[in-house]
């Protein structure tokens, strides 16, 4: 999945000054990450809400998905449905009118609508499956399901390195950093990832007013350029 360097990138410069936004940016991949490590919905949040500025979001609906298992063609979860494919519409009008100009729901906004972009464009899944049916009748199947799996996670830190050489401006928060799980690999090949579609989407996305612009519009206008 497009990691913290790639989320971090596609964010204006405007918007990557603002504290608020940035955790908003983090919250779908950070939360899930600390339910991992602590395993209790009130220690995440208790190390969560240390993170945050004035005036705590309303986290009552975040604290109800984690609990939630990401599927296909559903809103559950913190990302509204799989990471791939997340429900950024449905995510959006869950918000009244005052948690749409916060900073960190529309933080949270832009994180849905990077990994639908991303993942839409470089249409990995698909990639993946193509490369398993070639070899679907080996009996190590399994074992090269592990070995594709790993070949794409090494693509995320090749890719995460040419994001750090190519946008030098952004840097990871300490909370991402003590969490020691950001890779990267300088050489090699992409195999799953295209980094010409990566970093054109990263521009194209930065050019938007994610701070103050008219989300809904915004949405709608990413959606359909997928």
């Amino acid at each position: 999945m497009p990691g913290y360097y790639i989320h971090l990138a596609s964010c204006n410069t405007e918007a990557l000054s603002n504290r608020r936004f940035v955790l908003g940016v983090e919250a779908p991949d950070l939360l899930k990450k600390y339910y991992k490590t602590y395993g209790e919905v009130e220690k995440v949040f208790a190390k969560y809400e240390s993170l945050l500025l004035y005036r705590f979001p309303d986290l009552i609906r975040l604290k109800q998905r984690i609990l939630q298992k990401e599927k296909s063609g559903c809103t559950d979860g913190l990302h509204y449905g799989l990471s791939s494919t997340p429900n950024v519409i449905a995510f959006w009008c869950s918000l009244n009118k005052n948690e749409k100009i916060d900073p960190f729901w529309r933080g949270y906004a832009w994180h849905l609508l990077t990994d639908a972009i991303m993942y839409g464009r470089l249409n990995i899944d698909d990639k993946f499956r193509k490369a398993l049916e070639i070899n679907k009748d080996a009996p190590n199947i399994e074992q090269l399901k592990i070995i594709e799996v790993n070949r794409l996670h090494e693509d995320w830190d090749r890719t995460n390195a040419k994001v750090r050489n190519t946008y030098p401006e952004v840097t990871l928060p300490k909370e991402i950093e003590e969490l020691s799980i950001v890779k990267f690999i300088e050489e090699g090949d992409l195999v799953y990832v295209d980094w010409h579609i990566v970093k054109s989407t990263i521009e194209y996305l930065r050019s938007f007013d994610q701070m103050y612009g008219n989300m809904d519009s915004i949405i709608v206008e990413v959606l359909n350029n997928i």
